[in-house]
């Protein structure tokens, strides 16, 4: 499938990803409400690393696992466009931090040996919505019983949380069934670990929440004039806080 402004999708079948839904969220909570620029910030650029990084870690042998073996991974693909974080302080203060922050978490006691899938863009079909979801799984262990879904960002967003949340309760039950799921959001940044249990929500309740972003989305996608004055980003804060 190709990917377009509105979406991805060949002929009349509508598909939205999970990176084009994120970036719209970011336009509408951040300094640049109103641009969808394709231009990367120093947040996206590092995040670019870590990716790199943590997909090679996992890839490797567990013994070849080293502290040495992640630092040279993360750097393989760490930017050099220094302009972006301000100031060379802040620029060698995120890498350092964030190597950091990896080197910890992918160690601890709950580290994983071998993910099922990483970093795999899966596609369902959501008949209550009439749309295709599009989503890239980073790194996901399972069992019998359940499947957790770790994600890791840059900060801490609630809009992005919830939307994350409800794409996943929605998105692993028509691709798992009913499996128990867990997600846990790791912020690269800070160390801070969420753990969500997605039985706290209901299908029904997931189907509402992402039925009304499909509609926000697309039509802010539609209206120039709406986007630039930050109606539609009004209209879905008051929508998903009611």
């Amino acid at each position: 499938m190709e990917h377009s402004e509105n979406g991805i999708g060949v002929g009349n079948l509508q598909v939205i990803a999970d990176f084009q839904l994120e970036r719209w969220l970011h336009t509408l909570t951040h300094e640049d409400r109103g641009t969808d620029t394709q231009d990367l910030n120093w947040q996206q650029l590092t995040q670019f690393a870590a990716y790199h990084a943590i997909n090679a870690w996992y890839t490797l042998p567990p013994a070849a696992r080293t502290q040495h073996v992640l630092k040279n991974e993360f750097e393989k693909k760490w930017t050099n466009k220094v302009q972006k974080f301000g100031t060379d302080t802040f620029y060698s203060e995120v890498k350092h931090r964030v190597i950091d922050q990896l080197y910890h978490i992918l160690t601890n006691t709950s580290r994983i040996e071998w993910p099922i899938l990483l970093f795999e863009s899966m596609d369902v079909w959501i008949d209550e919505l009439d749309l295709g979801l599009s989503m890239i799984v980073q790194v996901m262990e399972s069992s019998q019983q359940s499947v957790v879904i770790h994600k890791f960002v840059m900060e801490d967003s609630a809009a992005s949380l919830a939307l994350f949340t409800h794409m996943s309760v929605v998105f692993c039950n028509k691709a798992f069934g009913e499996k128990h799921v867990q997600l846990h959001v790791v912020n690269l940044m800070s160390g801070k670990q969420q753990r969500i249990e997605t039985n706290h929500f209901t299908m029904e309740q997931s189907l509402d929440y992402l039925r009304l972003v499909k509609d926000v989305y697309l039509e802010s996608r539609r209206c120039t004039c709406c986007r630039e004055d930050g109606l539609h980003g009004n209209k879905f804060d008051l929508a998903i806080h009611q």
